[in-house]
């Protein structure tokens, strides 16, 4: 059995981890064959899996998990997963987390667990609690039925999971079977070139390049931290290709290097021009291969209010001042967009009203188009989102994704996708979801959109009709799909979570995904 994290849903310019209760959770974990190393089940958790114990004669493992919340707390969940049925039992009445199961004999548990929240701290000497559960229905596990303490006694913190030693341990299991084993994670975007080629941008890889009947990439671009953005230029033969490194806590606080943009040759995958702005930041394209830089910091360095606009060769032009950005209000990626639109929102509270603006070049002009709230009577704090221009039947519009704030939290049924007519921004149709939307393209006929629930929904262009829903599966098991794009009439590729680049057929329902990679 092997369980841990992927990639948090998160980069510094976007955030799609917006999911109404009750989720699944983002955490991994999944039993394999030990023969062949077939995965037969999988499930995900609602905190990191610390420590997992078969028990040495029935079906059942245990898996603690959990962490600090930052704050205050230390929360998890201890879980028994039967490994005849597949399900999982959360056996603690309260969160804890759980650091350290062993089983002492068939009917004995022992555990280290965290203390309930920092205040402990100073009573016990120590973060960690030690206590052993006798029980004779490890096998009739039902939810909550521990509730703590159990004597629980003072114990030191011990180390935590070696990570190198785990994954050095998988790669020899892999290698004994004859199995290559990659750690590939978080695919943050996909684009198709005209000669029929992927490209794809992810975690550790600037870009690479793949031929849908090959099982290798014909180049990659290896990098540190995450590649995040990419916008294939109007030649068709060059990428913008954004990278962004992790942030980082040195001297006493957070910190985070600025974006790098590599111009990219997508023939021999050669790296042309770098632009290196002074801080983190997103690029907004048009159609016609205008594009601009927009800072994204905001959390305690310099905040830049400004965006900087570059002609197609790159030439920077002018700087227009649009207020501050926030990865969860402002974001807006809109394809094939004949202006270059942002959500910009009041001077003194930027993430407040939200208008939709188009700035023009190059001179840099603003203007402001129409509310990103269409509906006035529930004056809503809405998010941003990924998007696609379009002109059909019914005329020019954008249509986008977004959420309606709550303070608890994304509530059932205010995710959505929208359509507005463009320029002037009235509704046409709106689709509502209760995830967050990851991904969105758009033809003439129908709009594709992939939400982080695993879900891929066709609705149609013109009034917003379902057309086709599926649950993403590879293999039976469910995926996330975090980047999309149109290949060819009824083809789509979908970068995934866990580092997939999904080649999808619509006409293959109900199994829909082809694995690239």
């Amino acid at each position: 059995m092997v369980a841990g994290a992927l990639v948090r849903p998160q980069w510094q310019g976007r955030d799609v981890s917006g999911r109404s209760r009750p989720h699944s959770g983002w955490y991994p974990a999944a039993v394999y064959r030990s023969g062949d190393l077939a995965c037969v089940t999988h499930f995900t958790t609602r905190w990191p899996a610390n420590t997992i114990a078969f028990h040495p004669t029935l079906p059942l493992v245990a898996i603690g998990t959990g962490a600090y919340d930052g704050g205050w707390a230390y929360e998890g969940e201890l879980l028994l997963l039967n490994l005849s049925t597949g399900t999982t039992v959360s056996v603690l009445t309260y969160p804890r987390e759980v650091r350290q199961v062993t089983w002492g004999n068939p009917q004995t548990l022992d555990l280290v667990l965290a203390i309930p929240c920092d205040e402990d701290e100073q009573r016990f000497g120590t973060t960690s609690l030690a206590c052993s559960i006798q029980r004779d229905d490890w096998d009739r596990a039902t939810t909550a039925m521990l509730r703590m303490p159990y004597g629980e006694t003072p114990v030191p913190d011990g180390p935590r999971t070696d990570l190198a030693l785990a994954a050095t341990i998988i790669e020899r299991l892999c290698r004994q079977r004859g199995l290559n084993w990659k750690v590939r994670r978080g695919v943050w975007a996909v684009d198709s070139l005209p000669d029929g080629r992927i490209i794809a941008a992810l975690e550790g890889v600037r870009l690479e390049s793949w031929s849908p009947a090959a099982e290798e990439p014909l180049w990659r671009l290896p990098t540190d931290g995450a590649g995040c953005q990419v916008n294939v230029l109007p030649d068709g033969r060059t990428a913008l290709a954004v990278t962004q490194t992790a942030r980082r806590f040195e001297d006493r606080r957070w910190t985070i290097d600025p974006s790098v943009v590599a111009q990219v040759d997508l023939d021999t995958g050669a790296v042309e021009t770098i632009h290196e702005p002074a801080w983190p930041a997103i690029v907004v394209s048009r159609a016609d291969g205008w594009w601009a830089l927009r800072g994204t910091e905001h959390t305690g360095q310099a905040t830049p209010e400004e965006i900087t606009l570059r002609s197609p060769d790159g030439a920077p032009a002018a700087t227009v001042s649009l207020g501050r950005y926030d990865l969860f209000n402002h974001f807006f990626d809109i394809r094939y967009a004949p202006d270059l639109p942002f959500l910009q929102g009041r001077a003194d509270k930027p993430w407040q009203d939200k208008w939709v603006v188009a700035v023009d070049v190059p001179e840099g002009s603003v203007r402001r188009l129409f509310p990103l709230e269409w509906d006035a009577s529930r004056a809503g704090h809405l998010f941003g989102g990924c998007g696609a221009y379009l002109d059909d039947r019914s005329g020019p519009a954008l249509v986008h994704t977004g959420a309606v704030h709550d303070g608890a939290g994304l509530l059932p049924g205010k995710a959505f996708v929208v359509r507005r007519a463009y320029p002037t921004g009235e509704l046409q149709w709106v689709f509502t979801a209760d995830h967050q939307a990851t991904a969105l393209d758009a033809d003439g006929d129908f709009v594709y959109v992939t939400f982080n629930s695993g879900e891929l929904v066709l609705l149609r262009a013109e009034d917003g009709a379902v057309q086709a829903r599926q649950e993403l599966r590879v293999n039976g098991h469910r995926v996330v799909p975090l980047s999309l794009v149109r290949l060819s009439p009824g083809r789509l590729a979908i970068g995934t979570l866990d580092g997939r680049v999904l080649v999808c057929s619509l006409a293959a329902s109900p199994d829909l995904a082809s694995d690239q990679e």
